[in-house]
């Protein structure tokens, strides 16, 4: 089956994708489509292709409740949360998007081509920017996931390395202007460094679907029936985070929002309180990476790179060590990934 093509004149060109345009290029893509693009308004859910098994279980509980809730559910039909969001749509029978990295004569992964096939055959489509033929190449995948934040209201990152594809699709959302949802998790695990880099860089918190519709401004969807499962073999209920380290990153949420206003009332406070936490870890010093890293940062903002050469750290021991010291308030964020020392 050949695609449908759809030229930017065309009118039923999707208008969003005009914000895509810029200095180097005049228009937005071709749209080569299989399929029908939905008409409900749609979310985005992307992270790692080496997903953890709770965090596929959790993509697939958030889809089905959001296709539930009347959202279309769009993501790249990678392995790992991609293809867990195509399913739990499907589960819920909501439209899904698959957005293609290559032409859809070349399904990628190959695996996952019967699963394309039931996507369009329960009402979705699959969409590409290149022709039919054109073969899968990694600049086509950050395109893709430009494609992807600009066609639906908000991107949910589930699980995301610090290296990780998502986060490219996060970077476009919030170039984009759309909303951007991640689910909390641990800084200290390969999975989570990417999430806990975005959250800080202004991300929204999710830990259910309810909280995404909350985000985009609709009304929290009905409860899921579920039967009643032994305590033994029950999972967490449709939408809830079952995720460990929820706890974690609420107690921390708290705690940067407590201190937070404590700073805001009072400035002498602020200053004061940053430079004993700044003294004292430089003297203590929770772990050695930590402490490598403090020594390594003055008032002058070093990007993670520099930090890494400065301390001889690998990146994401560099990573880790940057963000506990930024939830301590000893050092600061900047753009770009620059990070200085707070003032004393």
């Amino acid at each position: 089956m050949a695609s449908i093509e759809i030229h930017p004149s065309d009118p039923s060109y999707p208008a969003p994708l005009w914000a895509l345009v810029t200095e180097s290029e005049a228009a937005p893509p071709t749209l080569y489509v299989r399929g029908a693009l939905p008409a409900r308004p749609g979310i985005a859910i992307v992270g790692t292709r080496a997903a953890s098994d709770e965090a596929l279980r959790f993509t697939r509980e958030l889809a089905a409740a959001l296709g539930e809730a009347g959202y279309s559910i769009w993501s790249g039909g990678a392995r790992g949360v991609d293809a867990a969001a195509h399913e739990g749509a499907l589960e819920a029978r909501a439209p899904t998007v698959v957005v293609s990295g290559g032409g859809h004569a070349h399904p990628y992964p190959r695996e996952h081509a019967a699963l394309f096939d039931r996507v369009v055959a329960a009402g979705g489509a699959l969409l590409a920017r290149v022709p039919d033929d054109t073969p899968p190449l990694p600049a086509l995948f950050l395109q893709r996931n430009a494609v992807l934040a600009a066609l639906t209201r908000a991107t949910v990152v589930i699980e995301a390395g610090i290296e990780s594809g998502a986060r490219s699709a996060a970077a476009a959302a919030r170039r984009l202007g759309r909303h951007l949802c991640v689910v909390p998790h641990a800084p200290w695990s390969p999975r989570g460094v990417g999430c806990a880099l975005e959250l800080l860089g202004g991300a929204r918190p999710i830990m259910r679907a309810a909280d995404v519709i909350d985000i985009l401004g609709g009304p929290a969807p009905p409860p899921r029936r579920r039967p009643r499962r032994s305590p033994r073999n029950s999972s967490p209920a449709a939408g809830t985070l079952p995720l460990p380290d929820a706890a974690f990153a609420a107690r921390t949420a708290a705690s940067s929002e407590k201190n937070a206003l404590a700073r805001a009332i009072d400035p002498e406070a602020r200053e004061g309180s940053a430079g004993a936490r700044a003294e004292s870890a430089e003297i203590i010093g929770e772990t050695a990476e930590e402490r490598a890293v403090l020594h390594a940062l003055d008032a002058h903002p070093a990007h993670v790179d520099e930090v890494c050469e400065r301390t001889g750290l690998p990146p994401r021991r560099a990573v880790e060590a940057l963000l506990t010291l930024t939830l301590q308030a000893v050092v600061v964020e900047g753009p770009a990934g620059l990070f200085r020392r707070a003032l004393r």
